[in-house]
């Protein structure tokens, strides 16, 4: 339980009965309308959305996040749904997706700030693009060097050897997908940067409103 993982994503379901017992809550900023830490983030009680700046990290039009969530800290041992891969770990939400946004993170390189700044031991970016940056590399070093984070971040869905970002940069450690055969899920991208390989293929997980669903990403 003193291992934080940050999930940058578009938001989650605080609420949901498998997620609620694993988030990570600012005790020290309860929602009162007052900046109570001294942080720069007024009730930030429940994670943050950086791309509205403001303390709702719940999912709006995509529910990538809530499902990746589950697959890091759903609670476990608690009859009910699923388990997480992160057992006790708690989970910190990030949302970096826009309201009005489906399936593209606008603010990731300010969600890992945010997330390295707030105690986040491990922070997961299931998302990216191509095209790195000098800036995207120095946010990474950030999180690693300063604050000494480890970074998960997803190869990519692209079935190609084009390098994605952040996967590409140093000092993260790049996702592919496999399939229940163990091989290369159809969709996952691969190349030199791919680090290591996990399950990816119908994942059950949870959805937003206390739900569940079988995704591959």
């Amino acid at each position: 339980t003193n291992v934080v993982i940050g999930i940058i994503d578009s938001g989650t379901d605080p609420n949901h009965p498998d997620l609620a017992g694993n988030l990570k809550y600012n005790y020290a900023d309860p929602v009162n309308g007052i900046d109570d830490d001294g942080d720069g983030y007024t009730d930030n009680f429940a994670g943050w959305d950086i791309s509205m700046n403001d303390n709702d990290a719940t999912v709006d039009l995509t529910d990538h996040g809530s499902h990746v969530t589950g697959c890091a800290s759903a609670t476990t041992d608690n009859g009910v749904g699923v388990a997480g891969s992160g057992f006790k770990c708690k989970f910190l939400p990030v949302k970096a997706e826009k309201a009005t946004s489906i399936n593209v993170i606008e603010n990731g390189y300010e969600a890992i700030v945010y997330a390295a700044d707030h105690g986040c031991n491990v922070i997961n970016c299931s998302w990216g693009g191509p095209g790195g940056s000098q800036y995207g590399q120095d946010v990474i070093n950030y999180a690693v060097y300063n604050k000494n984070v480890t970074m998960i971040v997803s190869a990519g869905n692209n079935s190609n050897e084009i390098e994605q970002y952040p996967a590409a940069y140093d000092n993260v450690f790049a996702i592919g997908a496999t399939n229940n055969s163990d091989t290369k899920a159809s969709f996952s991208t691969y190349g030199w940067f791919v680090d290591m390989c996990a399950p990816g293929v119908n994942i059950l997980s949870t959805l937003y409103d206390d739900t569940y669903a079988s995704f591959g990403w």
